[in-house]
């Protein structure tokens, strides 16, 4: 259902809009793999709550780059990686499918572990020793659900203390349908910045702020807080990270793409503190449609956040400098690098905050 195909249009956007712009290596900071296999049954009621479950639940390693050469044919691409975060997935199947790709240099790759809140925290220890850069935990695996969580629900104290300690990275999506405003999130969100500095913290798509009023609300208690960072996967939303690079620069703001969703065409539309998303493709939940002489000219929807990201950088007045920072190295200062292919160069295995910069 997922297209895999380059249209016309879509080499202009991208040749025209996006490339100028895009310095020779890229690290996407927040990818999804999986297997089909590793993930279960997903009912009707669980897609009618998240419409990305429908789109995209799995992604081999070897699919991920054949995206990646059609989505960026003259760039170099290596990627943070971790699997399915929802609960119908098979997250010790997932995990090691995410290291053993990790660990090929072909895939130019780190992987970050999906954690299930009940674990004791020597199953963190032993995922770093392995090889994980950091952790990926998620909402939908708190016992009561995402609606509801706090964030240490899902991310209880005792994994934090472990990361802390071993300075790994933590890339949290933010629980609540305040989303990044919600109080209850701000609460705990500085409480941890503030309680836990040695953590490499990235918070996922710009704490899912997708509007400029929940973006305002929320983003003023972190300008004082350098350690935290924001990837912008699957945000459309050029006002928001205009904001983001006016009120903190362009060294705490991260390129992710969270592929697969975003190789599905479409558009979306921000009304207020709602957005709608617009596609060709038929999910269950794609309602809205528009006239086919306009779907038939959507492009893929990575393809229109990193319009959105050149438009917000030229709107403050910076240029490629902070694209280069904003696309490849601000994730490889925080994440490390990962192995190059034999013979490739440019990338060398480093622990975490030792790569390029």
């Amino acid at each position: 259902m997922i297209p895999d195909d380059l249209r016309p249009h879509d080499r202009d956007i991208y040749e025209q809009e996006i490339a100028p712009w895009l310095p020779a290596r890229i690290y996407d900071c927040h990818v999804h793999v999986g297997l089909e296999q590793h993930c279960g049954p997903v009912s009707p009621e669980r897609i009618k709550a998240n419409w990305a479950m429908e789109v995209g639940s799995a992604q081999s390693w070897e699919i991920l780059q054949r995206r990646h050469r059609l989505l960026f044919p003259d760039r170099e691409v290596c990627t943070l990686a971790f699997g399915g975060v929802f609960r119908e997935i098979d997250l010790e199947a997932n995990n090691a499918y995410v290291l053993a790709g990790a660990r090929d240099p072909a895939n130019r790759a780190c992987g970050l572990m999906v954690t299930a809140p009940e674990w004791p925290a020597t199953r963190i220890e032993e995922g770093l020793a392995q090889g994980f850069r950091g952790v990926k935990p998620y909402p939908d695996l708190a016992p009561m659900g995402s609606e509801r969580a706090r964030i240490a629900d899902f991310l209880p104290d005792h994994h934090v203390e472990v990361l802390n300690r071993h300075r790994g990275v933590l890339m949290l999506h933010l629980p609540r349908p305040g989303r990044l405003a919600d109080p209850a999130n701000l609460e705990d969100l500085t409480a941890l910045a503030d309680r836990y500095p040695g953590i490499r913290l990235i918070v996922a798509h710009v704490g899912r702020a997708f509007c400029l009023p929940t973006a305002r609300k929320g983003l003023a208690p972190f300008v004082s807080r350098p350690n935290v960072h924001w990837d912008i996967a699957a945000h459309l939303n050029a006002d928001v990270f205009r904001l983001v690079l006016e009120t903190m620069g362009p060294d705490r703001l991260l390129y992710g793409s969270d592929l697969p969703i975003t190789i599905m065409r479409g558009e979306r539309e921000h009304r207020g503190e709602m957005y709608i998303n617009y596609t060709d493709a038929p999910y269950s939940w794609n309602t809205n449609r528009k006239p086919p002489e306009v779907e038939a000219r959507y492009t893929f929807f990575l393809y229109q956040e990193l319009r959105a990201l050149v438009q917000a950088v030229q709107a403050c007045g910076m240029g490629r400098k902070e694209m280069a920072q904003i696309m490849f190295g601000n994730c490889a200062r925080l994440v490390g690098s990962p192995p190059s292919p034999p013979g490739a160069g440019g990338f060398s295995p480093s622990a975490p905050g030792r790569g390029l910069g």
